[in-house]
């Protein structure tokens, strides 16, 4: 039963289903005498939730009546590790009360045994930030709600956290890619997410904000990082085998000696404008969502932090374009939305007060042309199993020829050729460019969203026959646009 549930676990996102199987397999063969002596149903008792409560409620009088406790798919579907929902009856302050709770067992996403940064990580960010952020966005009840509380967190026997459980608020888990309405609900969420964390710089927290550096690519290799340079090593192969792509796939396997470095440096934050709180791990399966009677987004939380870290806003947000929303919202709308969250970001750094430098579109743009590299591996070796026959899903796993040709079929699919062709024309290619080139692009693009809200305002001063300097302005920009330039020194 452990095993069923832990494999339906591992499908929560691309990365620990990829991961999930093959190191769990190996746990549980290696340590199931271990696990036994460790059932968590022998220490989830209601003398644990009473302690909890006690602490959270601040009432020594508080006496727990009844717990009742599962193991529930859905849930584990939702926050990736062990998990058991708990519905907790107490006595406090005269009233018998009810809570339902969520108990996560913390496991490492990309390494087969857990350690200890995974359990730090997520703790601090439940503990330390998530509540001075919410705090900072006052009021604004909506807006305020990054991630479930914290009930209560040890590491004996093993490192747990009791989080409240927000599927009694009508928060649901989503399966799916997000068209652009529902995306925009997600990326003005992230954006204050961003902002508030990047706005405790400012703060006597500053100090201890480097301390999250448990991201994907870290110094030591973990299993989840080798795996995905097998991947991208398998994928150059491909590649070369489509017509017209040789020099692509000969550009990725000059990567491969440095595929572990170039990651480790995005994480890092080195070279790049500014650095953010990132969820690290940011796609559908992580949040939860509140829905409208028509089945839209009306709102979002975040949750399993295991991954966090203090770099770029570009993890992130490419992690969004890619798992969040669906490909025609990315194609279409790209710049759009990055316009949107910048928009969004400098809103809230107003919100909060912050006094402080503002980053720029063009800073972010810039971001996410020096986090090139992260697009790439992010679209290799993950993109692919959103088109997996899940009842397939074991061929993934090992070495064997078998696990091989599976992953060669993915990666030959139509629609994966298709995402392909345009990152790789996008960044591979621009990666041979002087830097200088690559600055330009990315201002190219700040400009060409800047230039439409001119013309789409000038427009609107036209249709209502008022005089405005920015007609005339329009007018001028207009012929730039006609032949695909963007007068940079004009804006």
């Amino acid at each position: 039963r452990k095993l069923d549930a832990e494999l339906s676990l591992s499908r929560c996102s691309n990365f620990s289903f990829a991961v999930g199987v093959y190191s769990l397999l190996k746990i549980l063969a290696r340590d199931r005498m271990h696990l036994a002596n460790k059932d968590p149903t022998t220490w989830l008792t209601g003398q644990l939730f009473q302690k909890a409560l006690i602490q959270y409620t601040t009432d020594r009088g508080l006496e727990v009546e009844d717990v009742h406790l599962a193991v529930h798919g859905n849930a584990a579907q939702q926050y990736a590790s062990t998990i058991y929902r708990a519905c907790v009856s107490y006595r406090s302050r005269g009233k018998t009360e009810s809570i339902k709770l969520i108990v996560k067992l913390v496991a490492s996403k990309v390494n087969s045994l857990a350690d200890e940064l995974t359990f730090d990580t997520e703790l601090k960010v439940y503990r330390d930030y998530l509540s001075k952020m919410e705090t900072m966005l006052g009021d604004d009840v909506k807006a305020c709600k990054f991630g479930p509380k914290l009930i209560y967190s040890a590491d004996d026997p093993v490192p747990h956290l009791i989080l409240e459980d927000l599927a009694s608020q009508q928060f649901v888990h989503s399966c799916k890619l997000l068209d652009v309405d529902d995306s925009k609900i997600v990326l003005i969420k992230l954006a204050q997410f961003h902002a508030t964390s990047y706005s405790l710089t400012n703060t006597s927290a500053a100090n201890s904000l480097d301390a999250l550096n448990n991201g994907l690519f870290k110094q030591k290799p973990s299993e989840g990082v080798k795996f995905m340079l097998e991947n991208f090593t398998l994928f150059a192969e491909v590649l070369s085998q489509w017509d017209g792509y040789a020099k692509y796939a000969e550009r990725l396997k000059c990567i491969q000696p440095t595929f572990m470095e170039r990651g480790a440096a995005i994480y890092r934050g080195r070279g790049f404008g500014f650095h953010v709180l990132n969820h690290g791990d940011f796609h559908y399966n992580n949040m939860l969502f509140k829905l409208d009677q028509d089945r839209r987004v009306e709102d979002t939380v975040f949750y399993d932090f295991q991954l966090s870290c203090w770099t770029t806003p570009a993890v992130d947000l490419l992690y969004f374009l890619y798992f969040i929303c669906n490909r025609k919202t990315r194609d279409s709308q790209r710049h759009a939305l990055i316009q949107l969250y910048h928009q969004e970001f400098t809103r809230t750094l107003d919100t909060v007060g912050y006094m402080g430098k503002v980053p720029t579109l063009l800073d972010i743009n810039c971001d996410l042309q020096r986090a090139g590299f992260l697009e790439v591996v992010l679209a290799i070796c993950f993109v692919p199993f959103l088109f997996a026959d899940y009842n397939q899903t074991l061929n993934v796993y090992g070495n064997e020829e078998e696990a091989r040709a599976y992953r060669r079929a993915l990666y030959n699919g139509s629609q994966f050729k298709e995402i392909l062709h345009t990152i790789l024309v996008l960044r591979v290619r621009e990666k041979s460019l002087p830097k200088r080139d690559r600055f330009l692009r990315a201002t190219q693009q700040t400009a060409q969203v800047g230039i439409g809200r001119i013309l789409e305002k000038a427009q609107r001063y036209e249709k209502s026959g008022k005089h405005h300097p920015i007609v005339a302005l329009a007018q001028h920009l207009h012929l730039y646009v006609e032949q695909g330039r963007y007068p940079l020194g004009v804006l």
